[in-house]
């Protein structure tokens, strides 16, 4: 099943429905402060422009966000350095005009979000004769998940998609697998995750030479992004990148992992998630890049994509809410209803999270370092938001059984 090919025109319906979207993330982005996130990057420019890149890696933050004054409350900066410039850039951006850094990088988030679509339309042209894919490619322009990450939340998220749809899109479509690379580096840059989809996607480059050169140009992306500050201090910044294991507990296995703790006949089951989960869950999304043997895994990179990331999160301890949007875009291959049921369930799982942060909706201000935000409600729709990802994840799998007795 190829899903690459070539590209038509935007109907103009999904063009305003994307504009539509657009238009309401700014107004948003415009209109509120965000989640504790936007709170942070902020404090961690200021960190910047004082003390350099390696204090905050050092250090991390200290603000009256974060705690009581005096107290490091904040765990130190954790993204790779890339996302220094990032900042940097967005704070020149806010010192020119006198917006915040805040808008800046939920603008950065929606413009992402219209390139995510931009690159959907390309991947799935094949199909776009199929009612399905075009209404499943209308809710994903109009998602709200997207809404609420990218024009409330304050992340870089959606821009580490929209690199990675990039790089798979470039390798489908068998283009130079250079740039190939240098996409998928460049959403390394901004969060580590797609180093999981590395091994799928060189099993989906035919021939030794074109693996080197996604490699060389990954690589080189990577590296460049990553000067002066990797220079400067190597091992402090592999050790913030690499050992970074999010918030475990409210999420997934591992809430019912503390489910379990309260049972003393089945507390070793929590400790045993405890001490493997993070590392079965990363050997199963990386020897799932194999599975199944027998199929074409160029034609099918984007269902394949999209199984591994949604498997990680069914299977990963570690959870933030604007993860969510890692799986916005690759859910809509699996028709409408799915998609539709998938945005829903992360729709009312975030507005319930964001409202409970806030203290009550209208919500301006989303922090959960002052207000803690999951309550029985919020972690009971949260369950059944993971609940709905593991039922994707099979039907991920049983899709790329079908074209791998298709390629048979």
């Amino acid at each position: 099943m190829h899903l690459a090919g070539s590209s038509r025109g935007v109907p103009r319906y999904l063009a305003a429905v994307a504009a539509a979207a657009f238009a309401l993330k700014i107004a948003i982005a415009l209109c509120t402060y965000g989640s504790t996130d936007a709170l942070i990057y902020e404090a961690d420019l200021t960190k910047i422009r004082q003390q350099g890149a390696v204090a905050l890696y050092r250090d991390g933050i200290t603000t009256r966000w974060c705690g009581q004054p005096g107290q490091r409350a904040c765990p130190p900066f954790i993204h790779p350095p890339f996302i220094v410039h990032a900042l940097q850039g967005w704070g020149v951006l806010a010192d020119l005009s006198g917006l915040p850094l805040r808008f800046w990088l939920r603008f950065t988030s929606a413009v992402a979000d219209v390139g995510s679509l931009v690159l959907l339309l390309r991947l799935l042209s094949a199909r776009r004769h199929d009612p399905q894919t075009e209404i499943a490619l209308a809710l994903f322009a109009a998602s709200p998940i997207a809404l609420l990450i990218s024009g409330f939340h304050g992340n870089t998220d959606p821009i580490l998609v929209f690199f990675l749809l990039l790089s798979i899109y470039l390798v489908e479509g068998r283009r130079s697998a250079w740039l190939a690379g240098v996409a998928l580096g460049m959403a390394v840059n901004v969060k580590i995750l797609p180093v999981l989809l590395l091994p799928a996607v060189l099993l989906a480059l035919p021939g030794a030479r074109r693996r080197i050169s996604f490699c060389v140009g990954a690589a080189a992306v990577v590296l460049v992004g990553s000067l002066p500050t990797l220079v400067a201090a190597p091992e402090l910044i592999i050790t913030r990148v690499m050992g970074y294991g999010s918030q475990s507990g409210p999420w997934g296995l591992a809430l019912v992992a503390m489910v379990l703790l309260q049972n003393p006949h089945l507390a070793w089951l929590h400790d045993l998630h405890a001490r493997y989960g993070k590392l079965t869950a990363l050997g199963l999304v990386l020897g799932s890049s194999w599975w199944p043997r027998s199929q074409p895994f160029q034609s099918a990179l984007f269902i394949r994509a999209g199984f591994l990331l949604f498997l990680f999160l069914s299977l990963t301890p570690g959870f933030g809410v604007q993860y969510l949007a890692w799986l916005v875009p690759w859910v809509v291959a699996l028709g409408v209803r799915t998609t539709a049921t998938y945005y829903l369930a992360g729709a009312v799982f975030l507005f319930a999270y964001y409202t409970a942060a806030a203290g009550g909706f209208p919500w301006n201000l989303a922090n959960s370092l002052e207000r803690f935000p999951w309550t029985p409600v919020v972690l009971g729709l949260g369950l059944i938001c993971w609940m709905v990802i593991c039922v994707i994840t099979l039907r991920f799998a049983g899709s790329l059984r079908a074209s791998a007795g298709e390629g048979t």
